[in-house]
Parts: C-alpha cells; sequence; structure tokens
C-alpha cells in the first residue's frame, strides 16, 4: 500500500471521528440538560413534599394536644359523674334512715 492511500485512509477515519463527534456533542449536551432539568424538578418536589410533611406534623401535633385536652376534661367529668353518684348514694341512704326513723317516729305517736 503506498503512502498516499494509508494518509486517504487516516484523514478519512479521522473525519469520521470527527463528524461522528459532533453529531453526539448536541444529544449529549441536550441529555445533559434534560438530566439537570429533571433534577431540578425532583428537588423543587422533594421541596415540596417536605413542607406538606413539616405541615402535616404541626396539624397532627395540634390534633394530639386538642385530643389530650379532651381527655382530661374527660377524665375531670368522669371523676366529678363518680363524687355525685356517691354523694346520690349517701343521700338516699340518709333519706332511708331519716324515713325509717319518722316511721319509727310515727308508730310511738300512735301508740301514746
Amino acid at each position: 500500500m503506498s503512502t498516499l492511500a494509508v494518509i486517504l485512509i487516516v484523514i478519512a477515519v479521522v473525519a469520521l471521528v470527527a463528524v461522528a463527534i459532533f453529531a453526539l456533542l448536541p444529544r449529549m449536551r441536550r441529555a445533559r440538560l434534560e438530566r439537570e432539568q429533571e433534577r431540578a424538578r425532583l428537588a423543587r418536589e422533594v421541596e415540596g413534599h417536605r413542607e406538606e410533611a413539616h405541615a402535616r406534623a404541626a396539624a397532627a401535633g395540634g390534633a394530639a394536644q386538642e385530643a389530650e385536652s379532651h381527655r382530661r376534661v374527660a377524665e375531670e367529668h368522669a371523676a366529678k359523674a363518680e363524687e355525685l353518684e356517691d354523694e346520690a348514694a349517701r343521700a338516699q341512704r340518709a333519706a332511708a334512715f331519716h324515713e325509717q326513723r319518722a316511721a319509727e317516729s310515727r308508730e310511738e305517736l300512735e301508740e301514746k
């Protein structure tokens, strides 16, 4: 093979490689740009989810505090109800005692 043929083949190969590189560069740049845009979109989405999670956690904390407050009030009401039931039972026993005493006093009065 002659030197000229080798030079022409090398030039042709270099030209093909150069054309391939110049053809691929825009695609590679476009792919990189699309990846960067996708990363930016995902970062915004992550931030939105974080904000939503923070807001929901704050709401859950408020609901938990309100539930605790209602639970305490319910416990106080239950304790008060128990006290009132005990007081009612004492009053009924006292009424029965006085009713019995009244009956005994009537019987004594009738005997006289």
